[in-house]
């Protein structure tokens, strides 16, 4: 036998795209849950650090710089409150809410003499990407809260809450492995507990 066939040839370079393609989609796809993970464990830790930020703030809450209750506003998707974020002994105007499908926080330093909240000077960024609405974000509970009782009903009487749970779910791609992230906390305000 001298050589190869031409049938033999078209049937060894076919037998060699199969296996080219195979490993070609290998790759693509090994790629595709590589970034998958990757985005996923960003999150993950975007919602950790959010959480640090938040547990603080919200642990730390108190009077307004005018002297306005620590609370200014509660709901199941926003909760507003004033807190010395940056330590300079003034309270800012703090608001988490939830966005389209982010997470947002918006701060607003009080300014002027006499003092005032401007809401038009508010600074929003996001906090949390690829946030899965739920139908709760933060539920509120009052000083007799052991673990079993129901969040407070709505409208919510912020003169009652005591402790503040937050609970936020992100998924990069959602019904695609890998799961979504859930991180949850209940949140003691320290300032309302004599109250």
């Amino acid at each position: 036998m001298k050589g190869f066939t031409f049938i033999e040839v078209v049937i060894v370079i076919a037998i060699f795209a199969v296996i080219f393609t195979v490993i070609a989609s290998f790759g693509q796809n090994t790629s595709l849950l590589s970034n998958l993970i990757n985005k996923s464990l960003e999150i993950e830790q975007d919602l950790r650090q959010t959480f640090q930020v938040l547990i603080t703030e919200i642990r730390s809450m108190g009077p307004s710089s005018l002297g306005a209750y620590p609370i200014e506003s509660a709901s199941t998707s926003s909760l507003g409150f004033f807190s010395d974020i940056d330590e300079d002994g003034v309270f800012e105007r703090v608001r988490y809410f939830v966005g389209t499908s982010t997470l947002e926080k918006g701060v607003t330093e009080p300014t002027g003499n006499p003092l005032v909240y401007a809401t038009s000077s508010e600074i929003i960024k996001s906090v949390v990407n690829y946030l899965i609405l739920a139908s709760t974000t933060f539920e509120y509970y009052d000083a007799s809260y052991t673990g079993i009782e129901a969040p407070l009903s709505s409208p919510i009487d912020t003169a009652k809450i005591r402790i503040i749970k937050v609970t936020v779910t992100a998924d990069v791609n959602p019904g695609v492995a890998p799961k979504p992230v859930t991180l949850t906390n209940a949140i003691n305000v320290r300032n309302l507990r004599s109250n």
